[in-house]
């Protein structure tokens, strides 16, 4: 093998180490296009408060985005409730492993709408949540803990009968720092005294923050094109001796 090959076999393989420390993404089937696979539904324990369910599903037919659903590929999740249903709080996990100690980042697009049933007396939210550990359906209703990070919320309440709210798809992204070696990504959307109500998710991603320190990375490239520079100088040299 020439030093020109074997200099750019190095530079390539550099260069892609580079580029796979910032691309981690942790999340199974982020798009969705496998359906739910690698997702788990969860639903707040029965009460006399909640006493519905939402429908998961991979269509869009409540409260539709109108900037177009799927929002990429050919599905996006999709939670519902129709105009009679009652109360519900629940939405999707996924656990995931950590290290301890590291900075994550959490992305991801989501799009939601409602309608209000009883006249300033309704509420609708939509969160995604890293939970410390495996939570409990019932202690994912009841808010977060200690070490639980909310990394991102909407909500709207009291609206009027029949009044509308809606927010298009639009991205979501928030950092923690894994308080064990696993965390679940929650997402939860609950809804009491409305009509419709949706909540969509696409594009989801856990990722390490510089698993790899930025200087490192440029290090890295760094030294790269110094040694396409080592090469081009000992090939002129060559050519002039």
């Amino acid at each position: 093998m020439t030093h020109t090959r074997f200099v750019a076999l190095l530079c390539f393989l550099l260069l892609g180490l580079a580029q796979s420390v910032q691309s981690q993404n942790l999340v199974s089937n982020g798009d969705f296009e496998a359906g739910l696979t690698g997702w788990n539904t969860w639903t707040a324990p029965p009460s006399g408060f909640w006493n519905d369910v939402w429908i998961h599903s991979n269509d869009c037919d409540i409260w539709v985005p109108t900037n177009g659903c799927p929002f990429a590929g050919a599905i996006s999740h999709a939670q519902k409730k129709g105009s009679g249903s009652g109360n519900a709080h629940g939405g999707l996990t996924q656990t995931l492993s950590v290290t301890p100690g590291q900075a994550y980042t959490v992305s991801g697009f989501w799009s939601g709408g409602v309608a209000g049933n009883v006249d300033g007396n309704n509420g609708t939210w939509w969160e995604v949540v890293i939970y410390d550990g495996t939570p409990t359906e019932a202690a994912i209703d009841s808010g977060l803990g200690a070490n639980d990070i909310l990394i991102a919320k909407r909500e709207v309440n009291n609206l009027g009968n029949n009044e509308v709210f809606q927010f298009q798809w639009e991205p979501f992204s928030g950092t923690f720092v894994a308080p064990s070696s696993t965390v679940t990504l929650v997402f939860k959307t609950g809804s009491f005294f409305t009509f419709a109500a949706a909540g969509y998710h696409d594009n989801v991603s856990v990722a390490p923050v510089a698993a790899v320190p930025a200087m490192s990375v440029w290090m890295l490239m760094l030294m790269a094109l110094g040694l396409v520079a080592a090469v081009v100088r000992l090939r002129g040299a060559a050519a002039a001796g």
